[in-house]
């Protein structure tokens, strides 16, 4: 928004820029919220396209885009081995499949269901900070390596709950 009035009424300036991105890319690196986290990286995209795109970026915070999805992609990476490591144990450790409530994982306690609910939409929403960050990168590089990174961290996500729904039909 600053970057918008700042252009329209002809007073932006580099340093608001440089401000604004530098902000931007801190609050991105230390984000711990996977949905605010998309919002922020939409702001990035669309502080972006106010300025006039990637070629009128300085190089450091076009870098610094670069760094700070890397680490974010690391983080979610993370997150989703961890959950189907838990996924595997619960389904594999949990004394029986099939009985219990409504397929759910393990031994079919309540509190799993609840578990799965949680797991299914923490992913979901890793998936909207993965779309955006491709956005982000293919703004700066139609063809950025990353951008195979964030599919293969896509690709981790756990899909229990589509294949479980699959199998009942």
């Amino acid at each position: 928004m600053l970057l918008a009035s700042g252009k329209s009424s002809s007073t932006l300036t580099n340093q608001m820029v440089s401000a604004t991105f530098h902000h931007l890319l801190t609050t991105i690196r230390t984000e711990q919220d996977p949905s605010f986290l998309a919002s922020l990286y939409k702001c990035l995209n669309d502080s972006l396209r106010v300025i006039g795109g990637p070629s009128l970026l300085p190089k450091e915070f076009g870098e610094g885009i670069v760094e700070v999805t890397k680490f974010q992609l690391g983080v979610i990476a993370e997150r989703r081995r961890a959950r189907a490591e838990r996924i595997n144990r619960a389904a594999g450790g949990g004394g029986g499949g099939g009985g219990g409530a409504g397929g759910a994982i393990g031994a079919g306690a309540g509190g799993m269901e609840l578990d799965k609910e949680e797991m299914a939409l923490m992913e979901e929403v890793e998936d909207f900070v993965l779309e955006d960050m491709g956005k982000m990168l293919s703004v700066l590089d139609g063809s950025h390596p990353l951008l195979i990174a964030v599919s293969g961290v896509r690709d981790l996500g756990c899909n229990v709950w589509d294949s479980e729904e699959e199998e009942e039909e």
